[in-house]
């Protein structure tokens, strides 16, 4: 094949792959199956000068990437069977660089999905943990079924096998475990995309909608210590009134009770006055039939808060 053809191919893909896109937030971080179908899209928007009945496969030009040094595979590991293969796209890279941490690569694996828990508290500099695993959720456009529960840490029975409450296991990286999960959008209003580098950007939930999954989800955030220094560290830079808007958008009673009763564990004044009527609304109900609830879903607590119905530590 003439080298012009392949240089055309070179300069057509590093134009598609320099900055992030609605589809594709990182252009650093690509299953096989999505490159190759962005190797293919090249190489047909040019037909006159590539000819693609006649221009190398995907294959051909994934291995031909890799020989130049544009292409890295991601070494990721699959602990039940092999796990999808994973590169790291970069044109600049120098001899065996590849910064890139399980946030991306979890983006990369999923760029519809939103990455959430444990490893978005630690991006937001909430715990000074480091996660030994991290979530990406694939998001529901559904309605929330009336009968949603929150979910229990334990093990549960679906059909005839057991659930991961974790979530489905994807791969390692770097030594982490990374799931995927499934969540509904009436429960995650708060979702932002944040710019990591030129040709990354990272959808996540916001800080407050991080805050606020810590409370139903600990386990999934790290536990009940990262939950309380989250909600400690989260309150110098936290926005309340987004906080009551989510609140509001998800429409459950007990998520604000949780709040009222972790503002209250944390001795927190409110000078928020939306947040502030919302809580006061809900609390107005808590003496009716409500039962108790942990401030931790899932946890054992021995104080009842009677304001809002919660056991506290």
């Amino acid at each position: 094949m003439p080298l012009e053809r392949w240089e055309r191919f070179l300069r057509l893909l590093r134009d598609q792959v320099l900055e992030p896109t609605d589809d594709f937030p990182t252009v650093r971080c690509w299953t096989r199956t999505n490159l190759e179908h962005l190797i293919m899209q090249v190489i047909k928007s040019d037909p006159d000068q590539l000819v693609p009945s006649t221009f190398y496969g995907a294959g051909e030009v994934i291995q031909g990437l890799i020989e130049m040094g544009w292409l890295k595979p991601i070494p990721i590991e699959s602990e039940k069977e092999p796990a999808s293969a994973m590169y790291f796209l970069e044109m600049e890279a120098k001899e065996g660089e590849m910064m890139i941490d399980p946030l991306e690569v979890l983006q990369g694996f999923s760029p519809n999905g939103v990455l959430c828990y444990f490893g978005v508290l630690s991006y937001l500099e909430l715990t000074t943990q480091v996660p030994p695993f991290f979530h990406v959720a694939k998001i529901d456009q559904a309605s929330v079924p009336p009968e949603w529960k929150e979910p229990s840490k334990t093990q549960v029975v679906e059909g005839s096998r057991l659930r991961n409450p974790m979530g489905t296991e994807l791969f390692r990286f770097e030594g982490a475990m990374c799931y995927q999960t499934r969540r509904y959008r009436g429960l995650v209003p708060g979702v932002q995309e944040r710019m990591s580098g030129k040709r990354t950007k990272l959808r996540m939930t916001t800080l407050e909608q991080t805050l606020l999954d810590s409370l139903i989800y600990p386990t999934q955030c790290g536990g009940q210590s990262v939950v309380f220094e989250a909600w400690e560290r989260g309150m110098d830079l936290w926005n309340p009134d987004r906080m009551a808007d989510y609140l509001v958008q998800i429409g459950k009673p007990t998520f604000d009770r949780r709040v009222g009763a972790m503002l209250e564990v944390l001795g927190i004044k409110l000078c928020s006055t939306k947040l502030e009527k919302r809580l006061e609304n809900v609390g107005r109900e808590v003496n009716g039939p409500s039962e108790a609830i942990a401030l931790l879903n899932g946890m054992d607590y021995p104080r009842l808060n009677e304001s809002w119905n919660v056991m506290i530590p």
